[in-house]
């Protein structure tokens, strides 16, 4: 941490003094936010706005935070209240981890501490506002406020964010901080059930559901550390041993931050022109993920166009698993990152940015249809690499997949459609919805052909680039290429990949 250290209660108390007066004009910023949506078009101005001044105190590992949110309702019905998800607060409780026995010493190697969100303030449109915890582990929050239909509700919060020690998704680490999920989200709406969508957080997967949102980031803290954010982070301001990081992303599905010592850099573009910045612990690392990710990213673009994320940052972490993804942030373990795993790494990367176009651009309900996340991006990462080393390669590759997968006897009848909450472990999601998935998938392309796949798959990352996705959609993008029907060979598959379990199967084709 940079500066003398006599001077750090003095550098702690100004961070500290930043969250409070943000806090104090959190009224102000509810009435030029408002008039600022006035002016956007029409698809723009629905977008949740969210502004965010963050203080983090390093040493305490203790992040403040003041953030408004303007919200249009754009359910068509007259609200009560407005939900979001607080998966901060998935660290408040030891029973509340989604995390695995046999994993538990590699998250938590100091042994397991709480943490978690204290809400401070809560209020609607420059007014205190009531508001209550949900959930059993308090991953949700309500607002009451009464929001006409078209209306802009503007809800702001004031909260602490307590991080600890450990590998997961939000925790602090020898080199830094990982911030995914971290924040109240406005969760989105379901047109269907008539309700806010409200996902646990689960062992197997991420249950992030959220509608796309506009977001002004700033972030306060020690010098000596670099951000890496979605949309990019750049440092607007450095005095006295403090730092001011700024972000901004348009349209995109979440806000994560990555908070590390100051990492080796490498930058490039992609041909479409989309930014991609990779910070590692050395500059061969930071290079290596670089690469991977711009020869990935050269065969997608090609399909599916030019990611609409803004700007890519691949960042090295304290991951006690191997990687996540984010919007527009990918991060990657130390270990993953290692010389000797330059494979392995290259096969991540190549599968994360998939994800950004299958999960990120295109958004899904993971709780209820988790497959058009993973299980497309991990298909399309086969393609990927059958478009870059040839068909047996592709066959090599899904055939280490899928065999093992389709010859295990799955309890309880899981299916790769199945609902995330029926899964007990990351081991069974990854068995029936990516593995066995797969080997749907494949069956699907051998029938109609690798190129109509493809163009399949492409319109379908056209036509739900935005919004939140539904197998329906992805069957109809699939009957528009062909001029077929495929909804129930679909569904159909999805029942009887099981079937194989009864067959002895040493290559699959």
């Amino acid at each position: 941490m940079g500066g003398k250290k006599p001077n750090r209660r003095a550098r702690m108390v100004r961070i500290v003094a930043i969250a409070l007066a943000a806090l104090l004009v959190l009224s102000v910023l509810y009435s030029t936010l408002s008039l600022f949506a006035l002016g956007e078009g029409s698809d723009e101005a629905q977008r949740p706005r969210y502004k965010m001044a963050m203080a983090a105190d390093l040493s305490a590992m203790v992040m403040y935070v003041t953030q408004t949110v303007d919200w249009v309702n754009t359910t068509g019905r007259r609200l009560d209240s407005v939900w979001f998800t607080v998966y901060g607060n998935t660290l408040r409780r030891q029973t509340a981890m989604p995390v695995e026995a046999d994993e538990w010493d590699d998250v938590y190697p100091a042994g397991y501490a709480p943490g978690g969100v204290d809400f401070v303030y809560v209020g609607v449109n420059g007014e205190p506002a009531e508001w209550a915890m949900g959930g059993a582990y308090e991953q949700f929050l309500r607002v009451a406020c009464d929001v006409m239909p078209d209306e802009t509700v503007t809800i702001e919060l004031g909260y602490t964010l307590l991080l600890t020690w450990n590998g997961w998704a939000i925790g602090a680490g020898e080199t830094g901080w990982r911030l995914n999920a971290f924040y109240p989200c406005v969760a989105a709406y379901d047109q269907v059930t008539e309700g806010f969508t409200l996902n646990p957080w689960r062992v197997a997967a991420d249950p992030m559901t959220a509608e796309l949102a506009d977001y002004d980031v700033s972030l306060t803290l020690a010098d000596g550390y670099a951000v890496a954010a979605t949309g990019g982070a750049a440092l607007v301001d450095a005095a006295e041993g403090l730092c001011t990081w700024h972000a901004r992303a348009d349209a995109a599905r979440d806000m994560a931050l990555v908070i590390r010592r100051q990492p080796h850099e490498a930058a490039g573009e992609t041909a479409g022109g989309l930014p991609v910045t990779a910070l590692g612990s050395s500059k061969a690392n930071a290079d290596a993920m670089l690469k991977a990710a711009l020869d990935a990213m050269a065969v997608y673009e090609r399909w599916f166009g030019t990611c609409p994320i803004g700007h890519l940052t691949l960042v090295e972490t304290d991951l006690a698993r191997d990687s996540v993804g984010r919007t527009g942030l990918i991060e990657l373990s130390g270990g993953l990152c290692a010389s000797k795993r330059r494979a392995d790494l290259a096969d991540a990367v190549a599968t994360l940015c998939a994800g950004q176009y299958f999960g990120v651009s295109v958004g899904l309900n993971t709780e209820t249809e988790p497959w058009l996340g993973d299980t497309l991006a991990a298909y399309a990462f086969l393609l990927c690499r059958e478009e870059t080393e040839g068909y047996d390669a592709y066959l090599k590759r899904l055939n280490g997949r899928v065999i093992e997968a389709l010859q295990i006897t799955m309890p309880g009848g899981l299916r790769p459609d199945s609902a995330l909450q029926r899964f007990q472990t990351r081991e069974e999601y990854e068995l029936v919805v990516v593995d066995r998935g797969l080997a749907v998938l494949h069956e699907m392309r051998s029938l109609m052909g690798r190129d109509a796949f493809i163009e399949g798959l492409s319109l379908f990352a056209a036509q739900n680039a935005g919004g939140i996705t539904t197998v329906e959609r992805f069957v109809s993008a699939f009957n528009e290429v062909t001029g077929s029907r495929w909804d129930e060979y679909i569904v159909g598959q999805f029942a009887s990949i099981a079937d194989y379990v009864n067959q002895r199967i040493e290559w699959f084709e």
